[in-house]
């Protein structure tokens, strides 16, 4: 019977404590690798991404979250979607940066940064002149 009753008990147990060790375990993951903010994942379904890509943003490491893919089309198409759409949700963009005309057979850029509150939010463009182009848009949660 005794047997029974620790065996009873010790699954008992298991079934409370497992949980909520690893509970805290995740918890502890999740400060040490970091996680997007909730404002800043509000920022990022705000809209979908270029070409109607529901993505789900990365931690960066430090502030803020990222999202990278690639599309097929031209840095100047994406860049026009993100002007559109930051710009019909209340989003200042900045001045844009000097253009830069690639050499032949060298990748050309783009970047879009605008503000919002306390928000930061940018679109970084790298193309190789024929290949399509690789985006990374960055949001961050700036300290007031």
């Amino acid at each position: 019977m005794r047997k029974v009753i620790l065996i009873t008990f010790a699954v008992v147990a298991a079934a409370v404590v497992f949980p909520f060790v690893a509970m805290v375990a995740f918890e502890a993951i999740d400060t040490a690798t970091g996680r997007c903010s909730d404002g800043e994942l509000r920022v990022f379904h705000e809209f979908p991404q270029y070409g109607g890509r529901q993505l789900e943003p990365e931690y960066s490491g430090s502030n803020g979250c990222f999202v990278a893919f690639t599309t097929e089309d031209p840095p100047e198409r994406v860049l026009a979607h993100y002007r559109e759409h930051l710009t019909a949700r209340g989003w200042t963009l900045d001045p844009p940066p000097p253009p830069v005309e690639a050499a032949e057979g060298q990748t050309k850029g783009g970047d879009l940064s605008a503000s919002r509150g306390s928000y930061g939010y940018q679109a970084l463009l790298e193309s190789p002149t024929r290949d399509g182009t690789s985006v990374v848009v960055y949001v961050i949660e700036r300290e007031a």
